[in-house]
């Protein structure tokens, strides 16, 4: 039997290598480089709050398509007359939806639970039952300000995760310098299984369980993968219902649609800031965007935009990959075409699979395509040592969270591949959501051109500056003075990032001291 002793010690931190502990290795290697201070590194080595909670809701119900073998068991089954069709939601995986009312007044022929659709598929009625969902909220650090960060809904999400995420957004709250700190949450589920009314229900069911733990100066959620402004609208409402100054609580949520409070420029935001850091990249070397080809991975919100982006800036897109297949043609795929094609309400998948303007190949083809730039823009961990071993890209542009392993990064850093590190290349995303906290908390509207004119100019001079502490160039600019974060020393970017958020970060602490 274990002695009292023993079964009051805290257990030893565990050495298991996970998403995290992963993430945090650059944290450690330029936190050693700086001498951060001890009692700093303590407080941003785990996160301040890590919540998990559940949710749940009543689903509708669902017809669920038999497969051809088991419908021959119906093949007398009559035809069911729908009257209503618009009562049939089609969702992703084939399911279909029945809102309201569906099927009151048709002509309905069900037999054993099972009925045949005009489609001439049969279909097996399941009742809709009520489930419950995983959800999270990580809250990392608020030293500079309100915790800020995404909420992502997706099938493969953890508290692990999450902690990286948020340590992510603290990172790169700090180096956007927006007055914020860092954040991350969601829930458990595959958006795609779910109808329009479910996901709305969900959604408010989940605000009203975080709302205790989130305010417009505590804790800004915003969109992330599997989310989007119409998400962030309905959180809004859930927090703000029933309260004397609703309005005044209009910057709890951004990334919300600029007709109720979003701002110009932010759906585009991650996207462009990606593009400007790629542009300055290229300036740097005397160089410009145009005439250059890049690769792309993932078209959401991020890679879509800032596909088109560089394309209008004169570089040719060769090929993208989603989750559900990879395109490629050689003379260039049309952007705005490919939007259009992801964006048909026909599109169920919002997949660029079978995009008439480009032909298919395999996921594994992407990484052996010559290019000039590779615009990582879908989830974590996708550019292992193996795939950055195969690249023939000269430069990878980080627009997703997370894309490249340790590991890859110094395969990347042997074989001269330059890199522009998510931490600055997909601020985009935070520093206009801080534009839009401001201009709710002013009651004010900002033109596009604004937004993007501030965009610009943080983008490029914190990159500036990161260039500056990689090449331990300490100078100061009309734009920028990196003086006061070069360490004496060269470093590869993805450190010399972390460098000048830590650095910032650090300076709270030490300036402000310690609660007690």
């Amino acid at each position: 039997m274990a002695s009292e002793e023993n079964f009051m010690r805290a257990p030893a931190r565990s050495p298991k290598r996970t998403v995290y502990t992963e993430a945090m290795e650059i944290f450690d290697r330029a936190a050693d480089l700086i001498g951060l201070d001890k009692r700093v590194r303590l407080e941003l080595e785990e996160p301040d709050y890590e919540h998990i909670f559940y949710v749940t809701t009543k689903l509708k119900d669902r017809l669920v398509p038999l497969s051809a073998q088991d419908s021959k068991a119906f093949s007398d089954l009559s035809v069911t007359q729908v009257r209503n069709p618009e009562g049939l939601e089609l969702l992703a995986d084939g399911k279909i939806i029945l809102n309201g009312r569906a099927l009151l007044g048709s002509d309905v022929a069900i037999r054993r639970g099972h009925l045949r659709l005009p489609d001439g598929g049969v279909y097996q009625l399941v009742p809709g039952e009520s489930q419950r969902f995983k959800a999270y909220r990580v809250q990392h650090n608020q030293a500079r300000g309100p915790y800020k960060g995404g909420i992502r809904y997706h099938r493969e999400v953890s508290l692990d995760l999450f902690k990286a995420l948020a340590a992510e957004m603290t990172w790169k709250t700090a180096i956007s310098e927006v007055p914020f700190g860092g954040g991350k949450g969601g829930i458990q589920i595959d958006p795609r299984q779910y109808g329009k009314e479910e996901l709305e229900n969900i959604t408010l069911r989940f605000m009203y369980k975080l709302k205790n733990l989130i305010g417009p100066n505590i804790d800004i959620p915003a969109p992330d993968v599997g989310t989007n402004g119409e998400i962030m609208a309905l959180m809004y409402r859930q927090y703000s219902d029933g309260e004397r100054e609703r309005h005044h609580l209009r910057g709890i949520v951004t990334g919300k649609d600029v007709r109720i409070g979003g701002s110009e420029g932010r759906a585009k935001a991650t996207g462009q800031g990606v593009a400007f850091c790629v542009e300055d990249y290229y300036a740097d070397r005397g160089e410009s965007v145009k005439g250059k080809t890049f690769l792309l991975q993932g078209f959401g919100n991020v890679g879509s935009h800032g596909a088109a982006i560089l394309s209008n800036m004169g570089a040719r897109l060769l090929a993208v990959n989603d989750a559900d297949g990879t395109i490629f043609n050689g003379d260039g795929i049309d952007v705005a075409a490919l939007t259009a094609y992801v964006q048909d309400p026909k599109n169920l998948k919002r997949s660029v699979l079978g995009f008439p303007g480009a032909q298919r190949i395999e996921k594994k083809d992407l990484w052996d395509i010559q290019a000039d730039i590779l615009f990582p823009a879908a989830l974590g961990g996708e550019i292992t040592a193996d795939v950055a071993e195969r690249l023939k890209v000269k430069l990878i542009a980080e627009g997703a969270n997370g894309p490249t392993t340790p590991e890859a990064d110094r395969v990347l850093l042997k074989r001269g591949i330059d890199l522009i590190p998510d931490i600055i290349a997909n601020a985009g995303g935070v520093t206009v959501s801080y534009y839009e906290w401001i201009q709710n908390k002013r009651m004010e509207r900002w033109s596009e051109a604004e937004v993007d004119q501030r965009l610009e100019r943080a983008m490029k001079r914190n990159y500036r500056i990161i260039r500056d502490i990689s090449r331990n160039q300490p100078r100061k600019t009309e734009m920028h003075d990196s003086r006061a974060y070069c360490i004496g020393k060269t470093v590869d970017p993805r450190c010399a990032a972390m460098i000048l958020a830590l650095k910032r970060i650090e300076a709270h602490y030490l300036l402000e001291g310690f609660s007690q």
